[in-house]
């Protein structure tokens, strides 16, 4: 069977490691392709990403299949791209009815029942489809059934059925690398991919309040062995090129001495890739020495959840940890050599002006740089619950912003917390940081994303303005730089 599967556009690039190992398990008794629309020149992990218009993704699709003739048609999505996965199946079902269409990714497993339903998809799967998917596919090759498998949304006499997943996949060192050979990205990108994403482990137990990630992954912590680990990062420099490596866990540092061996085998079998941790990971769990090893063992950045400096709502969002222990973890990293990032959350539950403005100073304090989320409540978390008892919803979550968001636009308010003020607050505390580049979309031209920040810098006064000014200067200077390096690169790279 030829199956094309699609990731949709997002804000931040990063290769979709799920569809990575959907390939590897489908490629065997299937052709697959993989349209990454997400990655149309591929880079690091949490970049911008610049805006694609709607016709320009259309053609995009269009032409992937005239080209490849997929029999399935097969989306990942995300709560963000619920909307123009929403469109990208539409159009598939209108201007070629006789494919069969598949739906996966977090938000089907959320929010799976209303997805397919509002948008006419044939299957879809929930939580992890590696297994699943092999099922569907030789069912639906061979005409067979799938009332059976668990995990699947199918139709039936125009009802949609849901079959529920009462098991996560427990030996994830059984399953085959991800792969990424046949992600229209890497192809054009002459097979290389600089930074490559890879997965550790899978699962969180931890009961967070505002987070999603046990409802998708499941509760329970499951991990490959770091031989493993090691040999898909050897794999992946052999196969990729790649010089560095992203951790895309939501729990690297749940087992301490599990950390310690992977940086152990990446120190001694000297594989020289420097590394991150881009997802969050728990400042309470990392300890003087396992820095100092993580450091030597090549990372060179990590970014930590921190969501609140409020200790109110820190207590309030049940991260299990004290903000004592982040500062001590933040710590420990930079004495090491290790830059530290922490992730914020603005209007959480309980959560006010003040209390998000708290930030600014934690910041400053700690010398860490900063990110900001937009709090959108994703359905089946305790969060979602508080924001229905005292919240007035004022726009669905589909298509909501939360990582990255540079202009939003809130999912609901509260009377002592309204939207206006959610606004002035987001805007306020990267004012106050000179983070000023994050206020507009990074697709937008020079000369209107500029003029787009200084209508919100100008009421800070003259001072900040001129802080804006000099910001713009030294953007200029680096955008520059990187563009003379780009080209020499390339010169050097076509003799």
């Amino acid at each position: 069977m030829k199956i094309l599967l699609v990731d949709p556009p997002g804000k931040n690039k990063g290769l979709n490691t799920g569809l990575g190992y959907l390939s590897a398990v489908l490629k065997k008794d299937h052709e697959v392709r993989v349209l990454d629309l997400n990655n149309i020149e591929i880079g690091i992990c949490g970049e911008p990403n610049p805006d694609m218009p709607v016709h320009e993704l259309e053609a995009r699709i269009n032409s992937a299949v005239d080209d490849f003739g997929p029999e399935l048609f097969g989306v990942s999505v995300k709560t963000f791209t619920a909307g123009i996965a929403g469109h990208i199946f539409k159009m598939i079902h209108t201007n070629r009815p006789e494919i069969t269409t598949i739906a996966g990714g977090p938000h089907v497993t959320l929010d799976g029942s209303n997805f397919i339903r509002e948008n006419g998809i044939n299957f879809g799967i929930q939580g992890e489809g590696e297994y699943t998917a092999v099922e569907v596919c030789n069912a639906l090759s061979e005409n067979g059934g799938i009332e059976h498998l668990e995990g699947v949304f199918y139709w039936k006499d125009g009802q949609l059925l849901h079959n529920s997943r009462n098991n996560v996949i427990k030996d994830l060192d059984a399953l085959p690398f991800p792969y990424y050979s046949n992600f229209s990205s890497v192809i054009e990108n002459g097979g290389v991919m600089k930074e490559y994403p890879v997965l550790s482990s899978r699962g969180c137990p931890y009961k967070c309040t505002y987070c999603s990630m046990p409802k998708i992954m499941g509760s329970k912590w499951r991990f490959r062995e770091p031989r493993t680990v090691i040999a898909e990062l050897t794999h992946a420099k052999q196969e990729y090129h790649c010089t560095s490596f992203a951790v895309v866990d939501d729990n690297l540092t749940l087992n301490l001495t599990r950390v310690e061996r992977i940086c152990d085998l990446l120190i001694s079998e000297r594989l020289n890739l420097s590394w991150n941790c881009q997802n969050g990971i728990r400042a309470d769990r990392i300890r003087e020495d396992l820095a100092k090893k993580m450091k030597k063992s090549g990372c060179r950045f990590v970014w930590i959840g921190i969501e609140s400096a409020d200790e109110k709502v820190f207590k309030e969002i049940k991260k299990g940890e004290r903000l004592e222990d982040i500062k001590k973890g933040i710590r420990c990293l930079q004495d090491a050599g290790i830059r530290v990032g922490g992730f914020f959350i603005t209007g959480l539950p309980h959560s006010t002006r003040d209390s998000d403005l708290k930030a600014v100073d934690f910041v400053k304090e700690n010398g860490i740089d900063a990110w900001w989320f937009n709090f959108v409540p994703y359905p089946h978390t305790e969060a979602w619950e508080w924001v229905q008892l005292n919240g007035k919803i004022l726009r669905p979550i589909h298509g909501v912003l939360q990582y990255g968001s540079n202009e939003i636009d809130p999912v609901f308010e509260t009377d002592d917390y309204t939207r206006d003020t959610r606004i002035k607050t987001y805007n306020e505390i990267h004012i106050k940081l000179g983070f000023f580049d994050r206020l507009a979309d990074p697709s937008l031209n020079q000369a209107d994303k500029w003029a787009r920040i200084y209508k919100k810098v100008r009421p800070y006064g003259l001072w900040t303005t001129v802080l804006f000014l000099i910001y713009i200067m030294k953007y200029n200077v680096r955008s520059m730089a990187k563009r003379t390096k780009a080209r020499i690169e390339t010169s050097d790279g076509r003799h």
